[in-house]
């Protein structure tokens, strides 16, 4: 299976162009799917969901696509509550907060950690609820042996990596461990701005974490715009961060920083 990962596009804060860079530079690389793991614009507006699906509707390729905490209503307060993902819904074509992808010997589900309101004020938060993961625990449960499992989702379910003031999502334990019990292998995910690749430990199973970088945004933390590309076969896990190179007088473009490799259990 091969799958493209991005996240934190934010229309809104784009440099002209970089869009038309990014969709080529995924698709030239042919995954069976690209994984867009939340935050499509950067203050929920119709504008900058209108330019998120000019975007979507330009891929060839499927696209697994989720929520983030900036695509909820951030102004309206009224439609943040009683229907807080309408936009989102509009720009994607689907009513889908958890969706599924299944192709090239493989399986991505998508789970929602992004919520219209929290129990405080650090509304940016996130949560995993618990009819959710045992949806995603029977999802995965009813698939054939064999098939390569991972999990995209906006927020991080592990800390992230020199990343002290980003907080896994609550119950992020309970996921972890029905992940692992259902044998997930990848768990992907946004946010930060940050990328990130290590493995970690979870029950008796060991998963790879994925953190990508802001795709499009301006609003970068220490590291350029880019994407990964994970391709798993029988034996490892190979995941290649593509970053955006800027050069005077020269159009953006992406290009590949050395392979990872994780050996697969």
């Amino acid at each position: 299976m091969k799958i493209a990962l991005c996240a934190d596009l934010h229309f809104g804060s784009v440099p002209m162009g970089l869009e038309d860079a990014l969709r080529e530079a995924m698709e030239a690389e042919r995954p069976d799917v690209i994984v867009v793991a939340g935050d499509l614009t950067l203050r929920a507006r119709r504008r900058e969901f209108e330019a998120a699906k000019t975007w979507l509707a330009a891929l060839r390729t499927p696209a697994l696509v989720l929520p983030g905490n900036h695509d909820l209503p951030y102004f309206n307060l009224l439609q943040r509550f009683a229907d807080p993902f309408h936009r989102f819904h509009q720009a994607t074509g689907t009513p889908h907060l958890m969706p599924v992808f299944e192709g090239g010997g493989g399986a991505v589900l998508g789970f929602n950690t992004a919520r219209s309101w929290q129990p405080h004020l650090r509304w940016q938060d996130r949560a995993a609820r618990r009819r959710d993961i045992a949806a995603t625990e029977a999802e995965f449960a009813a698939m054939p042996p064999g098939v390569f499992k991972a999990v995209a989702a906006h927020h991080p379910f592990l800390r992230v990596p020199d990343e002290p003031r980003a907080r896994p999502v609550r119950r992020a334990g309970d996921a972890l461990r029905a992940f692992a019990r259902c044998g997930v292998e990848l768990l992907m995910s946004g946010h930060t701005h940050r990328s990130f690749a290590i493995e970690v430990q979870v029950s008796d199973r060991r998963l790879v974490a994925l953190g990508a970088p802001t795709a499009l945004s301006a609003r970068m933390r220490g590291e350029a715009n880019g994407f990964w590309i994970v391709e798993a076969d029988a034996a490892a896990i190979a995941c290649t961060l593509w970053l955006r190179e800027v050069a005077a007088g020269r159009a953006d473009r992406f290009s590949p920083s050395p392979t990872k490799f994780f050996a697969r259990r």
